[in-house]
């Protein structure tokens, strides 16, 4: 079978599909998340510290980078989060249905949860009255919106963010 035959077998992951999948990841994320900042709190507060500053420094940074980690290392080893897995599909590389390289999955990540790791750092409530944190979200909701629009409406489902990294979610192939 050629790369071109290769690749017009993959059968696009439908968009249900999909959601669900994320879902999964950020069920399995956020209890991650939640540990991981629970144990920096409770070492700041055993040592005196304060609390409330150790966990916003740290708040952002660690979402950003316990979300590359994750997605960045299933997507390149095993071709799939775990979210992905459950629900029979991959993220591959658009051309030719080879696993994502490096490059590809930090890409990927970067026009998926880039915006919200941006957000992130405007959680608090206190910046400019809550205005600047309410304008950000907005426009990272208007943004996830324009995603799943653009997936939706190819007849691949490749999305912005697909088109932009040359991938592709797919149907495992058992």
């Amino acid at each position: 079978m050629t790369n071109q035959a290769a690749v017009s077998a993959l059968a696009p992951a439908e968009m249900r599909t999909r959601l669900i999948a994320y879902v999964i990841d950020a069920i399995i994320l956020a209890v991650a998340y939640v540990v991981v900042i629970t144990t920096i709190v409770v070492a700041a507060f055993v040592q005196g510290g304060d609390t409330a500053i150790i966990a916003t420094a740290s708040r952002s940074v660690l979402f950003a980078l316990a979300g590359l980690l994750y997605f960045g290392y299933t997507w390149t080893t095993m071709r799939a989060s775990p979210g992905q897995r459950a629900m029979g599909i991959q993220t591959v590389n658009a051309a030719d249905g080879a696993t994502l390289t490096g490059t590809q999955a930090i890409l990927r990540w970067a026009y998926l949860f880039g915006p919200s790791a941006f957000e992130s750092l405007f959680t608090n409530s206190q910046q400019v009255g809550g205005l600047l944190s309410f304008l950000v979200s907005v426009a990272v909701i208007g943004y996830y919106i324009y995603l799943y629009r653009t997936a939706a409406n190819d007849p691949k489902r490749q999305g912005f963010h697909d088109k932009q990294t040359g991938t592709i979610v797919v149907k495992a192939v058992a």
